[in-house]
């Protein structure tokens, strides 16, 4: 029985070692990938009732890496209640993956809000603001499209489009 020569053996070794990190790699950037995306774009939304029943606010996505992100939603709402301050704060977990170059899934689930102590909107309108986004409090799936260097496009089945510009820090590829 032959017997593999050390360089041989490490040529071999050094293979199997280039071949898994690449499959790590490609496995955790291109599929499961944590891109920071953190961008901010803004919302005017109607609802049943499209005359006092609105919101005109800025809204703030953040999704950190380790599947953790947040949502800032502040501005007025408009109800029978009046032109009233909203600042609500939704934190959640996520997964996300890598459609194509430009195209990436973010699947959102278990996400809680807060209100700001200085809100003062119903809490109906928030409601009916999340709801356009989701159709379900558990979960969300938002595509991200990236535009070119400084934009993204973000929509799901149920919500509006929003061209969300990109804030420093937002390591898309």
């Amino acid at each position: 029985m032959k017997t593999l020569s050390w360089g041989k053996r490490l040529f071999a070794v050094s293979i199997i070692l280039l071949l898994a990190s690449l499959f790590i790699t490609f496995k955790h950037n291109v599929i499961w990938g944590d891109d920071a995306l953190n961008c901010s774009t803004k919302a005017i939304m109607h609802f049943e009732d499209t005359v006092t029943e609105s919101v005109n606010v800025n809204v703030h996505f953040n999704f950190n890496a380790k599947g953790k992100g947040s949502i800032v939603v502040e501005g007025y709402s408009d109800s029978v209640a009046g032109w009233l301050y909203l600042q609500r704060y939704v934190q959640f977990d996520y997964i996300s993956k890598r459609v194509s170059p430009g195209v990436r899934y973010y699947q959102i689930n278990r996400w809680v809000s807060s209100k700001s102590s200085i809100d003062q909107s119903p809490d109906v309108i928030f409601d009916y603001f999340m709801r356009e986004m989701s159709d379900s409090h558990d979960g969300l799936q938002l595509a991200m499209e990236k535009i070119n260097a400084d934009t993204v496009l973000l929509s799901s089945i149920n919500s509006p489009l929003f061209i969300c510009a990109l804030k420093p820090g937002s390591q898309l590829e």
